[in-house]
C-alpha cells in the first residue's frame, strides 16, 4: 500500500495478552467505512503481495464470498506481524455488476477500513473472536499533488479546556476539508459546515486552517 505521497506504507499488528504457546492466524480483509455497521466492502478487496522485498508469509482464501488474507501470529515473534504483504484492490466494474443487489452508487464509495480478526481457542472448547479496524482510508487515483497536505502546525498539545488557536499550514485545503482528532479509538472532527464537538469551531482558508478552541 502507498500513502498520499506515493510512498510505500508498511505497518505492524500485535496481539497483546496472549500467553499460550500455540500460534494463531490473523485474518485481514477490507471493510466499509461509512456510518453503518462494519461489513466486508463490496467494491474493494485485499490483495496478496509477493516478492523478494516481502518478509511476511501470507495465504489468500475466500470466506463467505470475501477475500481474506491469513497471516501467522507466532509466540516467538511476540504475536507480532509486519504487514508488508497486503494491498487494496478495486474490483472491475463488470465484476461489481455481477454482485447481487449492488448498484452504481456503490462505485462512489471509495472509503475503506482494514479489518483485523483473530480467533482464539478457549479451554472450554469455545472460540473467542477479536476484531479491530483501522481508521478510514481513502482509495483515490488522484495525484498526491491534489490531496490536502499539512506541512506544520503551530502547537503540538494544549489543555483540554481549550482557549488556544492552532494553525495548520500546508497545501490544497478545500472548503470541505476536515480536521480530525483521533485518540485511543475515539474520533472527533470539525469541518466548515458547522459540525462540531462542544464549543470548538473551525474556520478555513487557503493555505491555512485555523482551529479555535473556545472555553467550555
Amino acid at each position: 500500500m502507498y500513502d498520499a505521497q506515493q510512498e510505500l506504507f508498511i505497518f505492524s499488528f500485535q496481539l497483546h495478552g496472549y500467553l499460550e504457546s500455540e500460534p494463531l492466524t490473523l485474518q485481514l480483509f477490507i471493510g466499509t467505512a461509512d456510518d453503518r455497521l462494519l461489513r466486508p466492502h463490496a467494491f474493494y478487496q485485499v490483495h496478496r503481495i509477493t516478492g523478494k522485498t516481502v518478509s511476511t508469509t501470507s495465504h489468500e482464501t475466500i470466506l463467505s464470498n470475501t477475500k481474506v488474507l491469513e497471516i501467522p501470529l507466532l509466540p516467538e515473534n511476540n504475536m507480532k506481524a509486519i504487514i508488508d504483504c497486503a494491498g487494496i484492490l478495486k474490483l472491475r466494474n463488470s465484476d461489481i455488476e455481477l454482485r447481487k443487489g449492488e448498484t452504481d452508487i456503490g462505485r462512489k464509495n471509495t472509503r475503506v477500513r482494514l479489518v483485523f480478526r483473530v480467533h482464539i481457542p478457549q479451554s472450554n472448547g469455545r472460540t473467542l473472536s477479536l476484531q479491530a479496524s483501522s481508521n478510514p482510508i481513502e482509495c483515490s487515483q488522484r495525484s498526491a499533488q491534489e490531496l490536502p497536505l499539512v506541512e506544520k502546525q503551530s502547537i503540538d498539545s494544549y489543555h483540554v479546556m481549550g482557549g488556544k488557536k492552532i494553525i495548520l499550514s500546508g497545501h490544497n485545503f478545500l472548503q470541505d476539508s476536515k480536521v480530525i482528532f483521533v485518540e485511543k479509538g475515539l474520533q472527533y472532527y470539525l469541518d466548515r459546515s458547522g459540525i462540531q464537538l462542544s464549543s470548538q469551531r473551525l474556520s478555513c482558508w487557503d493555505p491555512y486552517i485555523v482551529i479555535m478552541l473556545d472555553e467550555v
